[in-house]
């Protein structure tokens, strides 16, 4: 959990401040709401009768375990360099760090830690969807086999299509985005 609000924290920050695409911000938290959103229902469709509000948050009432898969985990030291790298490169591109940095220029390192931003966004599409397709990232707990396959399908729908519609909307935000890193507002309005 913690890692998550880290990045969560981090991750908007810098889309607020422009410092990553807004897209890339989209797909990062996206897939971690998405992830969230399948955690919920995995949680209420595992939970032994009866179903009450008090027992959903009793967590002495083991009903699933999460086995993050090992992109996952990849995907988040990955985005955690790329946040370090991002909010260094102000300090950077000053140039301060000249004598540290040797023959490599500013632009350089600004190049370097776009193509992390896109090392970063591949990986967490992979990330996404082997939720989405790993039966063992998800294990319910219960001896009713049949149900465990049916919520688990299930649950794993639910993270392919809340994950797909996360896809969308960043591809959608890249799209517009002007080539000046900026988002265009479709408005039709001179800007």
């Amino acid at each position: 959990m913690a890692d998550k609000m880290l990045m969560t924290i981090l991750v908007g920050c810098l889309a607020i401040k422009g410092a990553i695409p807004l897209w890339l911000a989209t797909l990062i938290l996206g897939r971690d709401v998405s992830l969230a959103i399948a955690a919920i229902y995995y949680r209420y469709a595992s939970l032994p009768p009866p179903k009450t509000f008090m027992r959903y948050w009793d967590f002495s009432l083991p009903s699933a375990e999460v086995h993050p898969t090992t992109v996952s985990k990849f995907n988040t030291f990955l985005q955690i360099g790329l946040i370090g790298a991002t909010t260094a490169l102000p300090l950077v591109t000053s140039g301060a760090l000249d004598s540290f940095l040797g023959s490599l220029s500013p632009s350089d390192v600004e190049i370097a830690v776009r193509g992390l931003g896109y090392v970063v966004a591949s990986t967490t599409l992979w990330s996404g969807a082997s939720y989405a397709w790993n039966r063992k990232a998800v294990k319910i707990l219960g001896s009713d086999e049949a149900l465990k396959e049916k919520q688990g399908m299930r649950g794993r729908a639910v993270v392919g299509v809340s994950f797909a519609a996360v896809v969308g909307l960043a591809a959608w935000l890249a799209a517009n985005e002007k080539s000046d890193g900026t988002q265009s507002h479709g408005s039709g309005a001179k800007e």
